[in-house]
């Protein structure tokens, strides 16, 4: 996801990195957007309702019953799509490896740290009967190797998606200093297309592990995800029109609902998608100006809010229920723990390893690498 933190639609710029970051300034585009943090926090209240309500006591079982038969995951699923829409908004023709080097510093050094915190939270604090972490699952996180050795533990649940941005950043620092031109199109109908003919009738199940485990690592089963994060950015361009973005979005649907089997979710992230295009292409949501200054506080810190309120919320539930507190009461102090938390990640870790890190030259053979994807 790429968390940015200003928001632009039509190719205005978005200043935050999903929290989203400080991209390099288009020249001329500086306004900010108050739709775009509308979505982004709804993306990731969306993340934390499935956890607090569903995935907590599915997972868990003592700290009550969960709210509803399945779980309604949209919210990851919709920052990455915001992710790859502002790759595109960010991204520029000939400084692509100081766009690179700026998104790496964005993302990496809060995740670093919530990986350590939260295995370390964990591990002292967590109870007796739960799985917890080891050393070796803490390595395979820090170097996000989890996602392709099923045998290392995700320390938290949120974390396959960081990976994902990573491969998707140094793409797209390959790719757009070629050029694709009318091409994009095609390219993008392929991202959605062929990952659900090679998983078809549970193909991907049956083959053998590496297939597995390279297939779950490069995430091609969401490339979906990144395609209509840049059809809508096309669409805003007036790139592409109306019907083929809708074509693209109902592909995407059916993609989606292929590769996971849960159609409500799949529907869900289909109506988010209609409002991730408002954003992108409409005038901004000036009605929730009233709300500007909580959203745009939960805005600023949603990827410290994304990266701690699984594990760490479920944690803080289970010692709020040995108290004596009921399950709203739980829940209530899962979300204010997390928010809390979130804001010292981010004031504390995310905005000023971000400053140090991008103001740096990026010199020897880091350089050479960089320089080499734009060649």
């Amino acid at each position: 996801m790429v968390w940015l933190r200003s928001q632009g639609g039509n190719g205005q710029r978005c200043v935050t990195g999903v929290s989203l970051s400080t991209p390099d300034r288009p020249p001329g585009r500086t306004a900010r957007r108050l739709s775009w943090d509308v979505v982004r926090v709804v993306a990731v209240l969306a993340v934390i309702f499935t956890h607090v309500t569903y995935q907590g006591p599915f997972l868990h079982p003592e700290l009550g019953a969960p709210l509803g038969r399945y779980p309604f995951q949209v919210g990851a699923s919709i920052l990455l799509v915001i992710s790859a829409y502002f790759v595109c908004v960010t991204i520029r023709k000939g400084s692509t490896s100081r766009w690179l080097w700026r998104r790496v510093c964005r993302v990496l050094p809060p995740y670093l740290v919530a990986v350590l915190f939260t295995y370390t939270v964990v591990v002292l604090f967590g109870p007796s009967n739960w799985i917890l972490p080891t050393r070796r699952d803490l390595w395979g996180n820090l170097t996000l190797a989890a996602s392709f050795d099923s045998s290392i533990q995700l320390i938290d649940g949120s974390y396959w998606t960081l990976p994902l941005q990573l491969m998707a950043f140094g793409a797209a620092a390959l790719l757009w200093p070629r050029g694709l031109g009318p091409r994009i199109t095609t390219l993008l109908w392929i991202m959605i297309i062929a990952p659900v003919i090679l998983q078809w009738n549970d193909r991907i199940g049956h083959s053998p592990l590496w297939v597995q485990q390279t297939w779950n690592g490069l995430g091609l089963h969401r490339l979906q995800l990144f395609a209509i994060g840049i059809a809508i950015w096309l669409w805003s361009q007036r790139r592409i029109g109306v019907l083929h973005l809708g074509a693209l979005l109902v592909a995407t649907v059916f993609a989606q609902h292929a590769h996971t089997a849960d159609l409500p979710s799949s529907l869900g992230i289909g109506l988010l998608l209609g409002f991730v295009a408002l954003a992108a292409r409409g005038p901004d949501w000036t009605a929730f100006t009233r709300f500007q200054r909580p959203i745009q506080f939960l805005a600023r810190i949603s990827f410290g809010l994304y990266l701690l309120n699984q594990v760490v919320g479920y944690l803080i539930a289970y010692r709020l229920m040995e108290l004596g507190a009921g399950r709203p009461t739980q829940i209530a102090g899962a979300v204010i723990g997390v928010i809390a938390l979130a804001w010292l990640l981010t004031k504390y870790v995310e905005e000023p390893a971000y400053r140090a890190l991008a103001a740096l030259r990026v010199r020897g053979i880091g350089a050479r690498a960089f320089a080499w994807l734009n060649t």
